[in-house]
């Protein structure tokens, strides 16, 4: 029984560590897009910004989209706290409750 508990114990302590890595993981990808859309906005066309970087078109679409769906969600982070909220909508692909 002790054992049961105690390896109840691990494991809800192993699922904090995922959701705090997955939180992490969503505030990286946020920031990366904040920086491609800034670089957007400095003329960088999208495609050239993923032949820089050496991202995927589709890396470069999500990591935007992640940026534009948390601003339009009211969600700031603490670079983002300065600016306008988009004018964008989002369609939450991807989005997680936990």
């Amino acid at each position: 029984m002790a054992d049961e508990l105690e390896r109840a114990r691990k494991r809800e302590s192993k699922l904090v560590a995922v959701f705090s890595a997955i939180d992490a993981r969503q505030d990286a990808e946020v920031a990366l897009g904040e920086a491609l859309i800034e670089l957007k906005d400095l003329g960088v066309a999208q495609a050239d910004l993923a032949e820089m970087t050496g991202l995927s078109a589709r890396e470069v679409g999500a990591a935007i989209r992640a940026a534009k769906d948390r601003t339009a969600t009211g969600v700031e982070t603490p670079e983002t706290t300065d600016e306008q909220p988009s004018d964008t909508t989002s369609d939450h692909n991807g989005a997680q409750s936990h």
